[in-house]
């Protein structure tokens, strides 16, 4: 079988690569993408070339990695999973893979392919929500209101927590805030009306102004956690942090997607409508590289883009 895989050659440059497919081994499914994901504030620096990381690239680089496909064939020890099934991977911006059945996530019939995408991002950020482990009567305040920082806000209110307010520049997100949950939602300048007695932060902006606030805002004592990968600027703590005697912790990766998929499947159907609204934008694969030098020349702003891959 033949996949064709894109990747990023040099800034600004995404480049289609054909090779073939073996057959699989024996513990190995081949599956071909359904549908993919551009998760911007991780790709859109990458893109640029100016993503802070610490080795720099060595180009060709793969592009993504949030993909739903449909298993087409499956290696002689392969149990639990059969042709025509559905699963979610971390392959990137790719026809087809192949994959070992350990590593990929079962995606049930009633559950729908865009909504299966987030299981990655929202086990991410329910790691954090975890470090932290609010109780109900915490005051949580969330600076960023993109992908990351709104399922957060998912992750929080089906903890019960509901004293939840959120920072965004932009008032699109600040609407989706509500929509996931947030009891207000506003634009760093609005911040001086709100409360200076959050016990919890999450910083899912990627911005020092951000993590300022939040440390600015927190009560003596308080803990935040980062989402955010960091790609974007330092993060600098301020002086607030050493008098208040405040908590800091990082959070990347999840820590077991198939346990949380279970968990998600259940509380994520409810939810699909608004879950959905993150993808702002659609586009089809062969339109991966346009959506990206529109994104770059700020002709657009999406929080999270669909593809549609062609069968």
């Amino acid at each position: 079988m033949q996949r064709h895989s894109l990747l990023l050659t040099s800034p600004h440059q995404l480049t289609w690569f054909a090779e073939e497919l073996p057959p699989p081994g024996p513990n190995d499914i081949l599956v071909r993408t359904r549908m993919g994901a551009i998760s911007v504030g991780t790709e859109l620096p990458q893109y640029r070339g100016d993503a802070r990381v610490s080795e720099p690239p060595r180009y060709p680089v793969m592009t993504g990695y949030e993909n739903v496909a449909e298993v087409i064939d499956c290696g002689t020890e392969v149990q639990h999973i059969v042709t025509g099934d559905r699963i979610v991977a971390f392959y990137g911006h790719r026809t087809a893979a192949m994959l070992p059945h350990s590593r990929v996530i079962r995606v049930p019939d009633n559950i729908d392919d865009a909504l299966a995408l987030l299981v990655i991002l929202a086990c991410d950020t329910a790691k954090g929500v975890s470090k932290l482990n609010p109780a109900s009567d915490d005051t949580v305040l969330v600076t960023g209101a993109g992908t990351i920082g709104l399922l957060t806000v998912f992750n929080l209110r089906a903890q019960r927590i509901d004293k939840i307010d959120v920072v965004d520049p932009l008032p699109q997100r600040r609407e989706l805030a509500l929509q996931f949950g947030a009891r207000h939602a506003g634009a760093l300048a609005d911040m001086h009306l709100l409360s200076s007695a959050y016990t919890k932060g999450f910083e899912c902006s990627s911005r020092n102004e951000a993590f300022a606030l939040l440390q600015n805002k927190l009560k003596p004592g308080g803990s935040i956690c980062i989402l955010a990968d960091g790609n974007v600027e330092p993060l600098t703590l301020q002086p607030a942090f050493h008098h208040k005697e405040l908590t800091v912790v990082g959070s990347s990766d999840g820590l077991n997607y198939q346990d949380y998929a279970h968990w998600f499947w259940e509380h994520a159907r409810p939810a699909t409508s608004t879950l959905l609204d993150l993808f702002d934008l659609h586009t089809s694969v062969d339109h991966i590289p346009n959506t990206f030098a529109r994104m770059v020349n700020r002709e657009i702003y999406p929080t999270k883009v669909l593809i549609h891959y062609k069968f």
